[in-house]
């Protein structure tokens, strides 16, 4: 007689099969019919995991928005995924620590960690002594490009825009030009040969035009030195057959804030270049470290 044959067994997972051998399975829910915690739940059939207390959860899942703002949900969807990762682990390579540790590894930030080295690095460049400042510099001047250091920087700088007095001192050390670049890359070099930083690391010059506002303020305050004149070299630049004047009772003091009153901050020298080119301008024979007679 013709018919199925009959069923093995009267486990749920038998099939029943008809003489041609094709097989028919009880009717299941469609997948699609599940919610995403009885697809989990059978997942943890298939893998074999008793324990369910782990499987806390909506039944549609936590949404992106949960996961972001509630530390609990985020907490427990992590839990899920470790327990069902250690269960893949154990079946895929059962007895294997070693490849079990190194799945369950949780993933380092490293960008994270990158920016905060970086703010870290800018603190020390704008607010350190000297030295801490060109160790920094120079360790970052062989790690980027130039122009991509200055971008750096400047995105550090900016942090602290707030306070108008902080911010023009930050911005000042958040400069770095080719030369300076070039010779951070080379005090690194010693640095890593175990030696000193040297004491000059780049020849720095300051801007003929606030070179030029010094003098000018030095020839209309003082008095000229009749039949006197000579050449002076000042950052980098030469002055050629200047006339040399006569202080009197006034200190270089007094002058740099006479100076600093009769032109704005962006037009002038800062407080030492002023200083030398005065000893310069009114003293002869005398020679400081990038000033020259």
């Amino acid at each position: 007689m013709r018919g199925k044959r009959p069923r093995i067994g009267a486990d749920d997972n038998d099939v029943d099969e008809d003489e041609h051998g094709i097989i028919s399975r009880p009717a299941t829910s469609p997948p699609d019919a599940l919610s995403n915690r009885e697809k989990l739940s059978k997942v943890c059939d298939i893998l074999g995991i008793e324990d369910r207390r782990f499987l806390v959860l909506p039944n549609d899942g936590f949404t992106a928005e949960s996961m972001d703002a509630e530390a609990r949900a985020r907490q427990r969807g992590t839990k899920i995924v470790r327990v069902l990762t250690a269960a893949i682990c154990d079946t895929v390579s059962p007895s294997n620590a070693k490849f079990k540790a190194e799945m369950m590894e949780e993933p380092k930030n490293y960008n994270g960690d990158f920016t905060r080295m970086l703010a870290n690095a800018g603190k020390l460049i704008f607010f350190g002594m000297r030295s801490v400042r060109v160790i920094v510099k120079s360790l970052l001047a062989t790690s980027f490009r130039r122009l991509a250091l200055k971008d750096i920087l400047k995105i550090e700088s900016e942090k602290y825009n707030e306070d108008d007095h902080v911010s023009s001192m930050v911005q000042k050390k958040a400069v770095i030009g080719s030369e300076q670049y070039s010779s951070l890359r080379k005090v690194f070099g010693v640095l890593q040969n175990g030696h000193d930083i040297p004491k000059h690391t780049y020849t720095h010059r300051v801007d003929a035009t606030k070179l030029g506002t010094a003098v000018l303020f030095i020839q209309q305050s003082l008095c000229l030195k009749a039949g006197a004149v000579r050449d002076v070299s000042i950052a980098g630049h030469t002055f050629r057959d200047m006339p040399v004047y006569e202080r009197g009772g006034k200190s270089i003091e007094s002058l740099l804030e006479a100076y600093r009153v009769a032109f704005a901050e962006d037009e002038r020298v800062g407080a030492h270049t002023f200083a030398e080119i005065t000893r310069l301008l009114t003293k002869r024979g005398e020679s400081k470290c990038g000033l020259s007679t």
